[in-house]
């Protein structure tokens, strides 16, 4: 018989989780995200904006004293020129409050960039989106990236499994694994699809 006594009682959350949407500008227009996911239109939060949203959530929060577990997501937030200088900040006025800062991006930024975002974040999540990737361009930086950053910083590969890309996936598998690249392939969802074939053609240069 199970004793159903309560012994002891243990918070399970070691953290505040938030998974942030910044903005919905992006600069892919994949088939299968829908409008609400996306635009190529939507006016840029100003570094002020991000502060003050930060602000009024850290003060309606941290009296549970738990640490911040933030995942920003977009759209792609890269293309906000007020991002990086947000994160510094956030860091620099909150670091002793934040317990990880994760991002989601689309790799379309370049190395320099990403290398220096991963001074604010532990996590990086690159999607591979194939109407619009440069197969070379993207692996390459991002193996440049996992040989250069420190080793308490992490990158993920999304590796969305585009139905018109199904020959070339497996090797992208087989890049990160030798490279060892934490990935995932992702199933899609097409019911949310604006068209029902790609209409960009990405650099498929992959000798493969």
């Amino acid at each position: 018989m199970i004793d159903s006594r309560i012994i002891k009682v243990t918070p399970t959350d070691r953290y505040f989780s938030i998974n942030w949407q910044l903005s919905i500008r992006c600069n892919y227009d994949c088939m299968y995200c829908s409008p609400e996911s996306h635009d190529d239109h939507s006016k840029h939060y100003s570094l002020a904006t991000m502060q003050q949203a930060w602000k009024s959530i850290y003060d309606k929060t941290h009296t549970r004293n738990l640490k911040y577990k933030i995942g920003f997501t977009g759209g792609e937030l890269t293309t906000n020129k007020y991002f990086l200088p947000f994160v510094s900040w956030l860091r620099l006025e909150y670091g002793q409050d934040i317990y990880k800062l994760l991002v989601a991006t689309n790799g379309s930024a370049t190395y320099k960039y990403y290398l220096k975002m991963f001074e604010y974040m532990d996590n990086i999540s690159f999607s591979v989106h194939s109407e619009h990737i440069d197969e070379k361009k993207f692996f390459d930086m991002v193996i440049r990236l996992q040989q250069n950053i420190p080793a308490n910083r992490f990158i993920q590969v999304v590796v969305m499994d585009e139905f018109w890309n199904q020959d070339r996936i497996p090797a992208y598998v087989k890049i990160l694994k030798e490279n060892k690249i934490g990935y995932t392939v992702n199933k899609i969802d097409y019911k949310q699809q604006t068209r029902t074939i790609p209409i960009f053609k990405g650099k498929l240069n992959l000798g493969i």
